[in-house]
């Protein structure tokens, strides 16, 4: 086993800084951390599309909890706890919800459950028995999962028996024969895989394999198992299997995404600037608790490497934009088309608004549209009421002066006014155009030619690439919003999940949460375009 590094672990001194408040040693805290969490939390639900939310959440809850930690020589223990804690928590989510999901979402979710896997594959450059202990981890039980992703730590140095025991909540004595117990099925699930893998494979386990769906589970573990246990053709196949102790040993960690990277450290660290008044007179919130009180959900899609630079840029500058508070109040253009039941289109009154027009271009007559209140793929509603197209903008229903707009191609609240600058104004209109999935719903274009989609959960702009996911990523359907004219914007391929801000105005698809607070985040109103 390789020796822990004991430079590698966080100084008491960095701790204590950071519980006093001091941001830079926040950040080395937080950096120094993640690599750990991501690993813990990765292989813990094995690339579940959850898996940067939960990384994400429990740096949330550490920094927020950072103040009352009473040992902070105890402090990496403290944190992995937090991270099992969130793990378990997010099973038990998951479990609760599975029922009212389509079935075509929990394929998705399935599917997506091998990403860590191959990433670690691919950016560690496994190859033989170490690729297959890798393999192996896909057909382990959840639960079976949470502890060997902490004994994996351990053998690859980074965590003690201490540690992990502390993080399971058990007596070393105890931790060591849950332990062995993963041990021996991933040493199971390791002949599974050499059996499954084998070519030519053994005709009776072919036989075997007849009704599986391809997908790797404990149960299905157990079934080949009886298999490979008394064919004499698959036992053999293993007899060179080495200890996966000493696979793992010096085993490095999978690199955190770039992207990932950014996006913590810019929720971390810039919810404690939030928490300032910004501008005069215009919002203010209460900083990392409310943050981590309304945290959303990413998926562990991951990031691309030719767009992580751009999404840490985009990240660092949303941090400086709600630090720097640069929010005046603003003149509104006019509602343009709130998207609820059909109602007759009349032209606004010339007093319906006291604010000026942003620009001198004519405002839209405004319309209504249809708010399908069933799921994205039911059938669609007949409906005489008229749909909304062309260019608008959309205003925030908590926060009137701010409109959804792009910073460095992620999607943001920004304030948008008759003075701002042309660009500004330019980022905050879109084109509404008939869903790409579904033309029942929308999908919003930007003047670039680039689509509102969510990626990893966080809204984004991408130049459309002609694929099924791009255009369900892109499609969001209508739904009443917290108040009379205003709508809220449901994914299409998330039902459950609607466009929202959070505290820190960056623009995500979280899930719902039965609140005020929350239904006038995800709350707009469609008005006059700005250019």
């Amino acid at each position: 086993m390789r020796p822990q590094n004991t430079q590698e672990r966080p100084d008491v001194a960095v701790v204590m800084a950071a519980r006093a408040g001091d941001r830079q040693a926040s950040d080395q805290l937080i950096r120094g951390c993640l690599p750990l969490v991501y690993n813990i939390v990765g292989r813990a639900l094995d690339g579940h599309s959850d898996v940067d939310d939960v990384v994400q959440d429990t740096m949330m809850r550490v920094l927020d909890g950072l103040p009352g930690l009473e040992r902070p020589d105890r402090f990496r223990s403290w944190l992995v706890a937090i991270t099992v804690r969130q793990i378990r928590d997010r099973w038990r989510s998951g479990r609760a919800r599975l029922p009212a999901e389509p079935l075509d979402e929990n394929a998705h979710d399935t599917d997506s459950q091998a990403d860590f896997s191959d990433l670690a594959i691919l950016r560690l450059a496994l190859s033989g028995q170490r690729r297959e202990a890798v393999e192996a981890t896909r057909w382990l039980e959840d639960e079976e999962r949470e502890v060997l992703a902490l004994w994996w730590m351990e053998s690859a140095g980074e965590l003690n028996r201490g540690e992990l025991s502390a993080a399971c909540g058990l007596t070393p004595q105890h931790a060591a024969v849950r332990v062995q117990r993963v041990k021996e099925r991933l040493e199971t699930a390791r002949t599974v895989v050499r059996a499954v893998t084998a070519s030519p494979r053994c005709p009776d386990l072919s036989a075997v394999l007849a009704s599986w769906d391809g997908r790797p589970s404990g149960l299905w573990r157990k079934r080949l198992a009886r298999h490979v246990r008394d064919c004499p053709q698959c036992l053999l196949r293993s007899s060179d299997l080495v200890p996966a102790e000493g696979l793992l040993a010096g085993l490095a960690l999978v690199p955190v995404p770039v992207g990932l990277t950014g996006l913590v450290l810019a929720r971390t660290l810039g919810a404690g600037s939030a928490g300032a008044t910004v501008g005069t007179g215009t919002r203010t919130t209460s900083g990392a608790s409310r943050t981590a009180r309304t945290i959303g959900r990413l998926a562990a899609k991951p990031a691309m490497t030719a767009a992580a630079g751009a999404v840490t840029l985009a990240a660092a500058g949303v941090v400086w934009y709600t630090a720097t508070g640069s929010h005046e109040p603003a003149p509104r253009p006019a509602a343009a088309a709130p998207l609820s039941p059909a109602t007759p289109s009349v032209p606004p009154s010339s007093g319906t608004s006291a604010s000026p027009k942003p620009t001198s271009t004519p405002t839209p007559t405004p319309t209504s549209v249809s708010t399908p209140t069933s799921t994205p793929t039911a059938a669609p509603a007949a409906t005489a009421a008229a749909r909304v197209s062309g260019r608008h903008a959309l205003r925030s229903v908590d926060n009137p002066g701010d409109y959804v707009s792009q910073s460095g191609g992620l999607g943001i609240l920004g304030p948008v006014g008759a003075t701002s600058s042309a660009a500004t104004r330019r980022a905050a209109t879109f084109t509404v155009v008939p869903g790409l999935a579904d033309p029942r719903c929308y999908s919003f274009r930007d003047a670039t030619g680039r689509y509102l989609r969510h990626y990893a959960f966080r809204i984004r702009l991408d130049t459309g690439d002609g694929s099924v996911l791009f255009h369900k990523d892109a499609t969001f359907c209508p739904r009443s919003g917290a108040t009379a004219g205003s709508v809220s914007l449901e994914s299409y391929n998330y039902p459950g999940r609607y466009l929202r801000h959070r505290d820190n105005l960056q623009l995500w698809l979280d899930r719902v949460e039965n609140t005020a607070a929350y239904r006038a985040d995800r709350s707009f109103v469609v008005v006059a375009p700005w250019t």
